[in-house]
C-alpha cells in the first residue's frame, strides 16, 4: 500500500481522513472522470519491475519468505490477499509495491485478490488484464483465510485495518498465516500501552507469538519498503496460549473520529452522494467538488514529501549544529586573544583546524 491512501499523520487526522474519504469515494462512484493513460501506466509499471527483479531488496525478501515457509513446513503459498496498494498510476510507493506483488504472483504461481477503495477504474481495468482478482466490496480488512498457506500483503496498512484483519482470523489458523506489513515490533513498542488497547488489540494481544522478520530496507527507494516486515504465528508458538485466548473475541469497534481506514458504510454514504451530484453535471465540471479537490491535494502529504522533509530536517540540524560550534570557536578565539594585538596566519590556522600547505613567517 501506498502510506499516500492510507497512513494519517495524527496532527492532522481530521484533514486527512477527509481528504482521503474524498478521494476513495470519489474513485468508487465516478473515477472515470480522472483521465489516466492506461498503455503510460502499464509502460510505467513495467519499467519498475526490473528495477526489484534485479534488486538486492528481492532477493532479501525472496530467501526471507523462503526462510518463513520453510518454518511452516511449507514450500508454496497457495493465495495473497493484498489490502490499501493505493493509486499506482500517481504514487511511486503504490506502483513498485505492486511490481513486487507481481513479482510474488509469478514466483509462487498462485492467484491474488486485491481492493483498496482509492483504486480508479482504469486502474482496476488494468489490474484485471494482469490477472488479479480485484474484491468488489469493502471488506474492511476482515477476509477469513483459508486452511492452507496464505500470504497478506499490506504495506504501510494502518494499524486498524491490520487489527481487523486479526479479528477475522483470531483462531489457531493463524498458523496458516504470512503477514507483510508494518514492523509488529514497532508499532507496539513505540506506542502506548492504552493506544494499542484502544486501536490495535489484537495486534497488541498476538505480538508475544509472532516470528518476526525485518525486512532489510535497502532498496532504491527507500519510503516504498520501509518499516516493513514479515510476521508469521507458528503451532509450536500459538500452542503457548491460555485457554481462553481465542474466546476472548470482540468485534472492533472505532469511534468515527480516531478511524483511519474508510469504512464500508462510508463507501456506500459516500457513493450515494457522489451519484446524487453527478446527476445534473459531470462531476469533473462541479465547481463545488473541483474546490474539494483542490483543497484536498494542495494539503496531501504524500510518502514521498514526508521523506524529503524528513531529509530536510536532518540538513538543518547539521547545519545549525555548524552554526553552534561555530559561534563556540569564535567565543574561544575572542576570549584567547583579546588585549593581545594581531595574531598571525599560522596562529589562526591552528585555531580553526585549517591546516597551511606551509609556515608563513
Amino acid at each position: 500500500m501506498s502510506e499516500d491512501e492510507f497512513i494519517l499523520v495524527n496532527r492532522r487526522r481530521r484533514r486527512k481522513k477527509f481528504e482521503q474519504v474524498f478521494r476513495d469515494q470519489l474513485s468508487l462512484t465516478e473515477s472515470n472522470e480522472i483521465e489516466i493513460d492506461k498503455e503510460i501506466v502499464v509502460r510505467k509499471l513495467f519499467d519498475a519491475a526490473p528495477k526489484l527483479k534485479y534488486s538486492v531488496f528481492k532477493t532479501h525478501i525472496l530467501h526471507n519468505i523462503s526462510k518463513v515457509l520453510k518454518i511452516l513446513n511449507t514450500n508454496k503459498i497457495f493465495e495473497i490477499i493484498c489490502y490499501g496498494l493505493g493509486r499506482f498510476s500517481q504514487h511511486n510507493s503504490s506502483k513498485y509495491q505492486l511490481a513486487l506483488l507481481l513479482l510474488l504472483k509469478r514466483h509462487y504461481n498462485c492467484q491474488v485478490s486485491l481492493y483498496d477503495p482509492a483504486f480508479l477504474a482504469k486502474e482496476i481495468e488494468i489490474l484485471k488484464e494482469l490477472k488479479l482478482n480485484v474484491i468488489e466490496t469493502n471488506e474492511e480488512g476482515k477476509r477469513t483465510i483459508s486452511n492452507n498457506v496464505t500470504f497478506i500483503y499490506m504495506p504501510h496498512c494502518p494499524r486498524q485495518l491490520i487489527n481487523n484483519f486479526l479479528y477475522s482470523n483470531w483462531n489457531e489458523n493463524l498458523s496458516n498465516c504470512i503477514l507483510l506489513t508494518n514492523s509488529f515490533s514497532d508499532i507496539v513498542e513505540k506506542s502506548l500501552k492504552w493506544h494499542l488497547m484502544k486501536f490495535a488489540n489484537y495486534v497488541l494481544r498476538i505480538y508475544p507469538y509472532t516470528t518476526e522478520i525485518k525486512l532489510q530496507n535497502d532498496f532504491e527507494y527507500t519510503e516504498v519498503f520501509s518499516a516493513t516486515s514479515i510476521h508469521i504465528f507458528t503451532k509450536q508458538s500459538l500452542s503457548e496460549v491460555s485457554s481462553n485466548f481465542w474466546v476472548d473475541k470482540e468485534n472492533p469497534h472505532y469511534q468515527e473520529k480516531d478511524i483511519e481506514f474508510i469504512t464500508a458504510d462510508e463507501t456506500n454514504r459516500s457513493s450515494q452522494e457522489l451519484r446524487h451530484i453527478s446527476l445534473s453535471e459531470k462531476l469533473k465540471d462541479n465547481i463545488t467538488m473541483q474546490y474539494i479537490l483542490e483543497q484536498a491535494y494542495s494539503h496531501k502529504e504524500t510518502s514521498e514529501v514526508l521523506c524529503k522533509a524528513q531529509k530536510e530536517l536532518k540538513n538543518l540540524a547539521e547545519t545549525y549544529l555548524c552554526y553552534l560550534t561555530s559561534q563556540r570557536k569564535y567565543k574561544d578565539i575572542k576570549m584567547q586573544y583579546t588585549g593581545k594585538g594581531e595574531r598571525s596566519i599560522k596562529e589562526t590556522a591552528d585555531l580553526v583546524g585549517f591546516k597551511l600547505p606551509h609556515d608563513p613567517k
